[in-house]
C-alpha cells in the first residue's frame, strides 16, 4: 500500500538512512501555509519539511491571519518567512499572497497540518518540469482516524481538478493566467483553484497522483462528524 511505503520513507528519513537529493540546477520550491491559530500543528508541518522532505531546494512562506497563539513564534523557530493577511477567513488572499511573495518556479500550497513525505516534492519537480503539467496534487492519508474515507473518496470519487489544500503544486507560470480567488469563502478556495483552472486549459495540465500520499490531520472531520463530511464530499464530486 502506497501509506505503508510512506509511512517506511519517513522512518528511514528520521533514522538518516535517506540522503538529500543531489542534482544539479534544481529549481526553488516556494511552500505556502496559511495559518490561523495554529500552535498545534505548524510545528509538525516545519518539522517534516526541514528533517523528513530530502529536496534540498526550497523556501517556506507562512502567511498568517491574525493568530492570537504561539504560531507565528514557532514558525519563526524553524526559519520561516511570515507575512500578514489581515483580513479574517479570507484564505483565498492568504494563498494568493504567498503566491505573489513565492520566488520557487513551483509553488506548493498546503495546510499547517500537513505533513510532507520525503520525496514527495523531489515526485512534485518531476511531474512538474518534466510532463509540461500545470497543476499536481496528491491523496491523502488521516494519522488520527477515518482513513478508510479518505482512501475511497480519493480512489474513486476525486476527480483530477478537486484540489484540496493539503497538497497542490502548481507552475509559476500557471499562476500567471489563473490565481487563487480571494474572496472565495473559507474552505472552498481550493476546490474553485481547480476548477477555475480547468475551465480555462481542461483537464490536460492536471496530475491526481493516487500512488503518492500526505499525512494530514481529520480535524476537518472531527468538526463537522463523519457522515456530515461524507456527505459533503460526495457533493463535491
Amino acid at each position: 500500500m502506497k501509506i505503508n511505503r510512506a509511512l517506511h520513507e519517513i522512518r528511514d528519513a528520521l533514522e538518516g538512512k535517506v540522503q538529500p537529493i543531489s542534482a544539479k540546477r534544481l529549481p526553488l520550491v516556494t511552500i505556502c501555509i496559511p495559518t490561523r491559530n495554529e500552535e498545534h500543528f505548524i510545528g509538525q508541518a516545519l518539522f517534516a519539511i526541514q528533517r523528513i522532505n530530502v529536496y534540498p531546494r526550497y523556501e517556506v512562506i507562512v502567511v498568517d491571519n491574525l493568530s492570537s497563539d504561539r504560531t507565528r513564534d514557532i514558525a519563526k523557530t524553524f526559519g520561516a518567512k511570515i507575512i500578514e493577511n489581515t483580513h479574517v477567513g479570507k484564505l483565498g488572499l492568504s494563498r494568493h499572497m504567498c503566491s505573489l511573495e513565492a520566488g520557487g518556479e513551483i509553488i506548493v500550497q498546503i495546510d499547517a497540518d500537513t505533513v510532507l513525505t520525503p520525496f514527495i516534492l523531489y515526485r512534485t519537480v518531476i511531474n512538474l518540469m518534466k510532463q509540461k503539467l500545470g497543476i499536481y496534487h496528491v491523496s491523502h492519508y488521516y494519522y488520527d482516524a477515518y482513513n478508510l474515507a479518505a482512501h475511497y473518496y480519493d480512489k474513486y470519487f476525486r476527480k483530477p481538478y478537486k484540489t484540496t489544500g493539503h497538497f497542490i503544486a502548481y507552475t509559476r507560470e500557471l499562476y500567471d493566467y489563473v490565481q487563487f480567488d480571494v474572496n472565495a469563502a473559507l474552505a472552498t478556495e481550493d476546490y474553485k483553484f481547480g476548477e477555475d483552472v480547468y475551465r480555462r486549459f481542461g483537464s490536460k495540465i492536471f496530475k491526481f497522483d493516487t500512488n503518492e500520499t500526505v499525512l494530514v490531520s481529520a480535524r476537518g472531520y472531527k468538526r463537522r462528524g463523519l457522515l456530515r463530511e461524507l456527505n459533503y464530499l460526495l457533493r463535491e464530486t
